[in-house]
């Protein structure tokens, strides 16, 4: 069972590691997409030369928010089924079901 629960926890933490990693890309898509409006008014280039970037960058962010959210729907709960129907309880996630808090994470990484 102890060799169970240190498998759950590492599960739980790539998880955390995984949707962490959207959100940088999120926040990385977006900085990138203001730097792309803020170079075409500077430079007073035409609205229509930066259009394809734009959509193409609005249609990343898309992407990235949907894959949010199937991790939260889908990967959440179907961790969480898993680990119950192994009998598993939520200190065996590391606190949150199946999340564990940044700081076990960061322990976790030192480790």
């Amino acid at each position: 069972m102890d060799k169970l629960i240190k498998t759950s926890r590492v599960v739980a933490t790539e998880l955390r590691r995984a949707e962490r990693s959207i959100n940088l890309a999120q926040r990385d898509v977006a900085q990138f997409l203001l730097t792309t409006l803020d170079a075409t008014e500077a430079h007073g280039l035409s609205p229509a030369m930066s259009q394809r970037t734009v959509r193409a960058t609005v249609g990343a962010l898309a992407a990235l928010a949907e894959g949010q959210g199937q991790m939260a729907i889908r990967a959440h709960l179907s961790a969480e089924r898993a680990g119950r129907d192994l009998g598993l309880d939520v200190t065996a996630w590391g606190a949150g079901a199946p999340k564990p808090s940044f700081a076990t994470i960061e322990e976790a990484e030192v480790a």
